[in-house]
């Protein structure tokens, strides 16, 4: 641990993996001693500590449902995305999080070298910093390292400093959403207002404007090419789920790719399936698969159930225990 809060060694398997949209996505998966720590400091310190009401994500109760619930009959949606939401939140900010939890400035200074990665582009030196460092940490030779790590995708402990960092953009947003009469969530780097009213042009602009402010306040970029903004009579999706009617509904999208894989095991047999869709094993797909099959009985019960029963079916027959 001294080596990792030092910056002498990474404590990290970084790898890449494919986004549905094209290019790639870090994870860092921590090596097994930080991988321990890390989980121990989830545990022990952070799932104890209340997120904002807004944040729907990696906090007990938070759900994709619960998120789309909030904006069930929606006449006008508008979607926001932080652009690298994890990386952006830089070291100095959890180590905050760590004081506000009562840590004295040494150990929530190794707390939050433990819970970030220095990594480029990402790692910096900023003046503020320097403020920021005690003088336990500055006496000590080893953590002279002045280079400002980050959260990384892949530790157990970043979603939920996440969500505590974000707290306070979540207030500023969430005055922004009051203040027009708007209903505002967030989903880790998914932010989402809607509104059951009429809304001006000038309004939209107004704010895209605010919240493009708001993201830049915070040490986040805005991602231009995803900001959807979905007007009446448009179709309006929340994490996946539509939400303009009078309840939650699957969309067809999900439907047809959740049947297709139950058909294909019907059909195919659970190798031929597994390797015609490209999963790297047998049971990474049942389980994958089991998972798409909960999410829609958490909406739509009676669907939900239906295929279920295909699927364990399917399952018994082809001799899987």
């Amino acid at each position: 641990m001294r080596k990792i809060i030092s910056r002498s060694e990474d404590g990290y398997n970084p790898f890449t993996i494919r986004k549905k949209a094209g290019g790639g996505r870090l994870i860092a998966a921590p090596e097994p001693q930080l991988l321990g720590v890390q989980r121990w400091i989830s545990r022990n310190i952070l799932a104890n500590r209340p997120v904002h009401s807004s944040c729907m994500a990696y906090a007990p109760g938070a759900s994709p449902l619960k998120c789309a619930n909030r904006h069930v009959g929606a006449h006008w949606l508008f979607k926001f995305d932080i652009h690298d939401f994890f990386e952006s939140i830089s070291e100095d900010r959890v180590y905050w999080v760590f004081r506000s939890c009562g840590y004295q400035p040494l150990v929530a200074f190794e707390l939050a070298r433990i819970c970030t990665r220095v990594h480029s582009p990402y790692a910096q030196i900023p003046r503020r910093w320097r403020s920021h460092r005690v003088h336990g940490p500055a006496e000590i030779e080893a953590y002279s390292d002045d280079r400002l790590g980050h959260l990384p995708q892949g530790a157990p402990t970043s979603p939920m400093l996440s969500n505590l960092v974000s707290a306070p953009m979540d207030d500023l947003l969430a005055k922004l959403a009051r203040e027009r009469g708007l209903v505002y969530t967030r989903y880790s780097d998914d932010v989402v207002f809607s509104t059951g009213s009429q809304i001006t042009r000038r309004e939209v602009r107004n704010l895209v404007h605010d919240v493009n402010r708001g993201f830049h306040s915070f040490g986040h970029i805005l991602h231009r090419k995803k900001i959807v903004i979905a007007p009446p009579g448009a179709r309006k999706l929340v994490l996946g789920l539509l939400v303009d009617g009078d309840e939650v509904r699957l969309s067809r999208e999900y439907r047809n790719r959740l049947e297709s894989h139950v058909r294909g095991i019907e059909i195919f047999g659970l190798a031929e399936h597994a390797a015609s869709r490209h999963f790297a094993s047998i049971w990474g797909m049942v389980r994958h698969v089991g998972g798409l099959i909960a999410h829609a009985t958490a909406v739509d019960r009676s669907y939900g159930e239906a295929l279920q029963l295909r699927f364990s079916t399917a399952l018994e027959a082809l001799g899987w225990n």
